[in-house]
């Protein structure tokens, strides 16, 4: 069945913040997606829009449970597609909720597997890691014995969909689904990767649009796929870091304690309760600007009879402590039922989700404002609420060198006013070193941000660009860098450069363990390319190493080891030769971060240009072009402008066809079909976004000032005139991502590589934008 924009969808979830994970998978075409928490509501959704309800059935009896199902299905229209959220680990009252899906007559396909997180089935057997479920630790907060299958924990007779039959030949998967659905039993399916979950989707709509699609997120990201293609729009930039924000970790997960432990660390202020008493505490002091963490206190195996009571206390405590604040706080709420106590608390009934911080870390508004982002309590490595705060509040202000007199800022262009002109990190900007000001030493590490630079291709000319970029006197005073690549290639290159007396190449295990010394590269060595690789040739151990790079940088950047990365170029066949089969950097940083949708920008001093969509032939554009890629696209640029300083960007949409279609004249309506609803939506948003424009002209637009950002809909429509306009300084950064990423705006140049002729000048700016993006280090 082919879903499109028009398509409703209702799911339904047994605890917020499965209902929240699910909403985030659903975010397909545009961010109207709503989660509500009264399955009493009734309020019929418009054409296109995903409703999820948190039926808060995890705690109650099994009847009640189901009775709350049979509610929100009642009167249904029935072209409607229906997801139920269930727990990949097979809590909650699952039999009594699949017992009343089945109940409807629709059919159950049961697909609980969540590849994200190592949760699998096989057989009908649940596994976590490779271990079946009824073997591992995985329940040991419940109160009962883990099911041995899917069946048991359902107690009926189940229909059993195997590995086999899901990845056989589609043919074979519809014919063995068909008559799997054909015995009125709920259909139970093996699956291991996104591939299986994907297959099962399309087999499943197409045999029949009506069957009850259970599973965990990973089944409604294969949904959401199906929908759109791609995640929600970007995250809002950052709120300022003395608007507080209060973090409450209601879940027993042994990870919990040393998530909370690296907040702590990074400055937050920890309460840590006793278990909800019979009379009131004392009472906390007030709520402070910054970030403050409450959970209870831990003093012994957890207690699953007390998880309602210890959920209730933090809430009422949650809700005290709000009152006391300064001004308008922000939520992160770990463990569904903390998490639903909490909004209950505070009369929270909606939450509109915009995207998530990581797999499971949803991040949602409530009507009247505040943010809140909400997590499953098992979800989530121990960098995880690092991750959050990061993404929900902007470091505090640096201070800066003193810098010495500079000259005053140029006129502003034609069409601006003063006040539009040159604001940021993404306009003109006098460099540190124009400046005036020290390099960062040894022990005088200051806020800079540590960035990774990684070496691209080794047979290029990354290694001949990286090593003058930092020696230039300004680097060292705006970041504390850090090489992933080849000591003795960037040896080899500085020999070429005639530095080889001026720079000392050092190995270092970890950014860590870096010194920052003007003439001092650090480098952590994975020495991967043998001595003999010749410049300029096509290599698979060159593009195997290029990968192996940036997969390296990516895990300190998440880990949050380093702030950002800067990367020097790879040769797309390179990489393929060595196994990698990435269109390029954008799409291998998206994959190693976790991270569906991404967006490139080109950035220069004269025009700053996002892509709707970058590496595909031109009709393979065209026809992947829709509202809400465009949508998405400008809303990535859009918070990465406001991010780096431009408070209200002015945005250009340029169209598709010549002279943006010209009320029809060329083309056949792309325009009004494929661009206008984004804008509209965007607009409503109270986002500047004009269009859609003639490229032409909307880059000689840009080009005088009048535009802060052009959003290109194809490759060349935008690569051209920024290459054109700026290519010796131009940057490449990748939107989207949950890490900083800077990029030259050029290849490995294996026609000039290993001749010592190659310009810096990309680098070197790539480097100052990875500086004004990055957030401080936080310990």
């Amino acid at each position: 069945m082919p879903l499109g924009p028009g398509q409703r969808v209702l799911a339904v979830a047994d605890d917020l913040s499965g209902a929240a994970e699910t909403a985030a998978a659903l975010l397909s075409r545009t961010t109207r997606t709503r989660v509500l928490l009264d399955p009493r509501t009734d309020t019929p959704a418009p054409a296109g829009t995903t409703t999820v309800f948190d039926l808060d059935s995890r705690q109650l009896s099994a009847a009640d449970a189901a009775a709350r199902i049979t509610t929100v299905l009642t009167g249904l229209a029935p072209d409607t597609v229906v997801c139920k959220k269930v727990d990949s680990l097979l809590r909650g009252n699952l039999a009594a909720e699949i017992a009343a899906l089945a109940a409807t007559g629709r059919g159950v396909l049961l697909a609980p597997a969540l590849p994200a997180e190592r949760r699998t089935v096989r057989d009908g057997v649940p596994h976590t890691d490779g271990v079946p479920l009824h073997t591992g630790d995985a329940w040991r907060a419940e109160a009962s014995a883990p099911p041995r299958s899917v069946a048991e924990a359902l107690g009926v007779p189940v229909a059993l969909l195997g590995l086999q039959a899901v990845r056989g030949p589609d043919h074979h998967l519809r014919t063995a689904l068909r008559e799997a659905l054909a015995t009125g039993l709920p259909v139970v399916a093996d699956a291991e990767t996104d591939a299986d979950l994907d297959a099962l989707l399309a087999a499943t709509l197409d045999i029949d649009p009506r069957v009850v699609l259970a599973g965990s997120a990973g089944l409604a990201l294969a949904l959401g796929r199906t929908l759109g293609g791609g995640p929600p729009a970007p995250l809002p930039p950052p709120g300022p870091a003395t608007r507080p924000l209060l973090v409450v970790v209601g879940t027993a997960e042994p990870v919990a304690a040393e998530q909370v432990r690296r907040l702590v660390a990074d400055g937050a202020a920890l309460y840590a309760l006793d278990h909800a008493p019979s009379h009131p505490g004392p009472a906390l002091p007030p709520l402070r600007p910054g970030i403050t963490v409450l959970t209870p206190r831990q003093d012994g195996p957890p207690d699953p009879a007390a998880a309602r009571s210890i959920a209730r206390h933090l809430a009422r405590t949650a809700a005290a402590l709000l009152d006391t604040a300064p001004g308008p706080a922000d939520l992160v709420l770990t463990g569904g039922e903390t998490a639903r106590r909490v909004l209950d608390a505070l009369g929270v009934r909606e939450l509109r989700p915009r995207g998530q911080v990581h797999h499971g870390a949803v991040l949602a508004e409530t009507p009247d404002g505040r943010t809140v982002v909400t997590r499953p309590g098992s979800y989530g490595g121990p960098d995880s609420l690092r991750l959050i705060a990061r993404a929900l509040r902007a470091p505090a202000a640096r201070t800066p060198p003193t810098p010495t007199p500079t000259p005053a800022p140029p006129a502003p262009k034609p069409g601006r006013t003063s006040q539009d002109h040159a604001k940021g990190p993404f306009m003109n900007a006098t460099p540190a070193a124009a400046a005036g000001t020290a390099p960062t030493t040894a022990g005088n590490t200051g806020a800079l941000p540590v960035i990774a630079v990684t070496m691209g291709d080794g047979a290029g000319i990354g290694p001949e660009v990286i090593v003058p970029a930092l020696l230039d006197p300004g680097t060292l005073s705006r970041i504390r860098p850090v090489v992933v690549g080849d000591a003795e290639r960037l040896r080899r290159a500085a020999g070429l450069l005639g530095l080889a007396d001026q720079v000392d190449i050092v190995t270092v295990e970890a950014p860590a363990d870096a010194e920052f010394t003007p003439g001092r590269i650090n480098v952590i060595d994975l020495g991967l390319l043998p001595a003999d690789l010749p410049w300029g040739k096509l290599s698979a151990v060159a593009g195997d190493a290029a990968y192996q790079y940036v997969r390296v940088a990516s895990e300190l950047a998440l880990s949050g080891a380093v702030q950002g990365i800067c990367t020097a170029p790879l040769n797309k066949e390179a990489l393929h030769a060595g196994g990698h089969l990435y269109p390029g950097h954008t799409e291998l940083l998206a994959h190693l971060t976790g991270v569906e949708e991404v967006s490139m920008m080109l950035s220069t001093d004269t025009v700053k240009v996002i892509h709707v969509t970058t590496h595909i032939g031109l009709i393979d554009a065209v026809a992947r072009i829709e509202p809400g890629l465009v949508e998405r696209t400008v809303r990535r640029g859009h918070g990465a402008l406001v991010r780096a300083g431009v408070e209200h960007p002015v945005i250009g949409v340029c169209g598709i066809n010549p002279h943006a279609g010209e009320n029809g004249l060329f083309g056949y309506g792309e325009e009004e079909e494929k661009i206008v609803p984004a804008l509209e939506v965007l607009r409503a948003d109270g986002i500047d976004a004009r269009g859609p424009l003639p490229a032409d002209t909307a880059f000689f637009l840009a080009g005088r000032g009048d535009y802060d950002l052009i959003v290109a809909m194809y490759h060349d429509q935008g690569h051209g005139p920024v290459k054109i306009l700026g290519l010796e300084a131009g940057v490449n950064l990748t939107v989207g991502l949950p890490v900083i990423r800077t990029s030259v705006d050029h290849g490995t140049a294996f026609d000039i590589a290993g001749t010592g002729t190659a310009d810096p000048g990309s680098m070197i700016e790539a480097l100052r934008q990875a500086a004004a993006l990055a957030p401080s280090p936080t310990g």
